[in-house]
């Protein structure tokens, strides 16, 4: 994981994708757009267990990176249901940017936070998920997903690039030419990203650029 950059350079903007990365970290400038309610599935059950079965069927760890300004009350989800999440953002944070911030959560299949991240929130814009190298640490993962919050415009400021909601991550990352792709990635294997079909899922690997794997995605068992 060593020799990245300490942040990415993008040469071309896509509005709403970045915002300026300023004190306390991060600005977000974006309200909740989704309220949590554990008795409605944004996905039905076996649309929930086929995620489960391609993801967790890699056999490397798994993770999400979950976006409080598309979660109401997400610290104290988390709280509850994966204690050992890690905000993306650092130091002493104001509780109203906490409440906003990125957090990345390890994933374990059936548990409360697989839930959330593939169930509850899939096709809500509530995070990505990542499949990592085997020897990839959660703080090392946190560690490596810091330097790529922050990207040089091409103006030359630091702009906060929202890569954890699936609309941002859509519209960039396809478009990185192979240095910021390598960048990017690093020990992330590959990303799961909802499509703007809620029937698919979206698979951008590493190791292939080119190519992009569309999962359909089954309502039944």
């Amino acid at each position: 994981m060593s020799g990245f950059n300490p942040a990415l350079r993008i040469e071309q903007m896509y509005p709403g994708n970045f915002t300026t990365w300023g004190r306390g970290e991060a600005g977000t400038g974006h309200s909740h757009a989704r309220s949590y309610n554990g008795s409605v599935f944004v996905i039905g059950q076996g649309q929930f267990e086929q995620l489960q079965r391609t993801i967790f069927g890699q056999g490397r760890p798994a993770f999400a990176v979950l976006d409080g300004a598309s979660i109401d009350g997400l610290p104290a989800l988390l709280q509850k249901n994966a204690a050992e999440a890690m905000c993306l953002f650092s130091g002493d944070l104001d509780p109203m940017l906490a409440a906003v911030a990125p957090y990345l959560v390890q994933l374990k299949h059936g548990s409360a936070a697989a839930q959330m991240a593939l169930r509850d929130g899939w096709n809500a814009h509530w995070g990505i998920v990542l499949v990592t190298d085997a020897d990839t640490s959660m703080l090392a993962l946190r560690s490596h997903l810091r330097r790529i919050l922050r990207v040089a415009a091409p103006g030359g400021e630091s702009m906060l690039f929202r890569f954890y909601d699936p609309r941002a991550f859509r519209t960039v990352v396809p478009h990185f030419d192979p240095q910021q792709h390598k960048q990017f990635f690093g020990p992330i294997h590959g990303c799961y990203v909802e499509s703007r079909e809620t029937d698919h899922a979206l698979y951008f690997s590493r190791d292939n650029q080119q190519s992009l794997a569309t999962l359909p995605l089954s309502a039944a068992a």
